[in-house]
């Protein structure tokens, strides 16, 4: 086992996953996310804004992947055949590739919010927003349906109550790192 792969099994000791939670600020076709050894962690076939988004239990080796590789196309084929070109079953592959990012994921959880996840404090959610320029990666400790702690990362949705905005969301624009207030 390397050193950071050491330090990471201290980091998330007894934390296995989690919520995942993916959406998109645009229309995204074929959408494939990797994990850090290249498995298919998420895919989607097509997600649109704002309300389209997709919540899954996850597990890892660590608390969450170490990395993200995040890639989606113009148009999509299923992958069938175990053996084309080594794509994971499940992922989309054809057409012409218009966004491939990788990001780091584990190295940004902060320590006390890990603390308050193992002392009880509520679930971990790893959260996934994709903007034309690259992924967005947040995260939040949940308990109940709204209830947030610990929120942190890239973006941060909005609260909503019967339909009404109670706090505006935001994220952080990943090439002019410009913060932008979203009503979802």
């Amino acid at each position: 086992m390397s050193d950071e792969d050491k330090a990471l099994e201290r980091k998330f000791r007894g934390i296995k996953g989690g919520e995942l939670r993916v959406d998109s600020l645009f229309e995204v076709t074929g959408l494939n996310i990797f994990d850090d050894n290249g498995k298919l962690f998420f895919s989607s076939a097509s997600m649109t804004p704002p309300g389209g988004n997709a919540i899954r239990s996850y597990s890892t080796r660590f608390g969450v992947p170490k990395k993200l590789r995040v890639e989606w196309r113009d148009k999509i084929e299923m992958v069938e055949d175990p053996h084309l070109k080594g794509i994971p079953i499940g992922a989309f592959h054809g057409g012409t590739v218009l966004g491939d990012y990788t990001v780091p994921v584990a190295s940004r959880i902060p320590e006390d919010l890990l603390e308050a996840r193992r002392e009880g404090a509520g679930g971990l959610r790893l959260k996934i927003r994709i903007h034309p320029d690259g992924p967005l990666i947040g995260w939040d400790l949940s308990r109940g349906f709204n209830l947030q702690y610990f929120a942190g990362g890239d973006f941060r949705e909005a609260d909503i109550e019967n339909g009404k905005v109670l706090r505006r969301g935001w994220y952080i624009h990943p090439k002019t790192g410009q913060t932008i207030e979203t009503d979802f």
